[in-house]
Parts: structure tokens; C-alpha cells; sequence
């Protein structure tokens, strides 16, 4: 159980390696209404980062991390194409969705970005 949605609490939007965070209750929103869709657990792999760890893992300058607007997931049932397709399909003209060999990253940018 969670404190910010059914699901999703505080701790895991955290940066990894000081603990502050900065969370977008449309980013929990969403995971939270993905999570009742697929029925399958949602990691988050990295959520909010501070500038330095942004910098440490090769982050972009104007990364969605640093504002609290993004996270990585992982849905272990689904595939990283079957999460990007899902969410493509879902949001077609919004938010920012990138494909990795074993993650999605998500973010609830103003503009459609794809990668």
C-alpha cells in the first residue's frame, strides 16, 4: 500500500543517492491507472534525481527526472516494447515515452516526445 495512490508511496520517486524527491501527482496518476489496467506490478527504477546524480548516470541537462515529472519502469510480466506500445497507444499526442533494452521511461512532459 501506498501513501501517495493505492499502490505508490513517497520512497520509491526518491533519488537513489540522496533520498530527496520531487513528485508529480499526474506522473503517480498515471502509473497508478496503468497498474489497475495491466493488473502487474510497476518498478521504478529511477524517478527523481538531483542534479548530481542526474550528471552521475549521463542524464540530460534538461532531464525530466530533475523536475519530478519522469520515472523508468518495469513491468517484470511485459516486455520494454510491449510497455512502450501500451503507453504510445494510451497517451498518442502527450507526454514523453523511451524505450530502453530493459526499461521504459516515462514523463509527463507538455509535448509528445518518442524514442
Amino acid at each position: 500500500m501506498g501513501n501517495l495512490s493505492k499502490n505508490f508511496s513517497t520512497q520509491e520517486f526518491e533519488c537513489s543517492c540522496c533520498g530527496e524527491t520531487k513528485i508529480n501527482l499526474d506522473l503517480v496518476n498515471l502509473l497508478q491507472e496503468m497498474r489497475d489496467e495491466l493488473e502487474e506490478s510497476i518498478v521504478i527504477t529511477s524517478s527523481y534525481r538531483c542534479p548530481e546524480h542526474n550528471a552521475e548516470v549521463g542524464g540530460a541537462k534538461k532531464s525530466q527526472h530533475l523536475l519530478g515529472t519522469a520515472a523508468d519502469i518495469v513491468v517484470r510480466s511485459c516486455s520494454p516494447d510491449y510497455i512502450y506500445q501500451y503507453l504510445d497507444n494510451k497517451f498518442p499526442d502527450k507526454y514523453g515515452v523511451g524505450k530502453y533494452k530493459t526499461f521504459v521511461h516515462i514523463d509527463v512532459r507538455d509535448k509528445k516526445a518518442r524514442w
